[in-house]
C-alpha cells in the first residue's frame, strides 16, 4: 500500500513539474518577445526625451509640459 502511495506521489510530482517548466518555458518567450528590439513600436519615437540637466531647480521632466 505505501508502495502505491509513493508511486503516486511520484507521478504527481512529475506532471506538476512537467506543467511547471511548460508555464515557465510560455512565460519565457513572451517575455523575450516583448525585450527583443525587433518589437512593433520599438523605434526613436517612443522613447522619452533625456536632457542633461546643471541646475535641478530648471530640470524638465518628461510629459510635465
Amino acid at each position: 500500500m505505501e508502495i502505491g502511495a509513493f508511486f503516486s506521489l511520484v507521478i504527481v510530482a512529475v506532471v506538476i513539474a512537467v506543467l511547471g517548466g511548460g508555464v515557465y518555458l510560455i512565460a519565457a518567450n513572451r517575455r523575450h518577445k516583448e525585450l527583443s528590439s525587433d518589437a512593433e513600436g520599438s523605434g526613436q519615437e517612443s522613447r522619452p526625451v533625456h536632457r542633461k540637466v546643471e541646475n535641478e531647480q530648471n530640470t524638465d521632466f518628461v510629459g510635465t509640459r
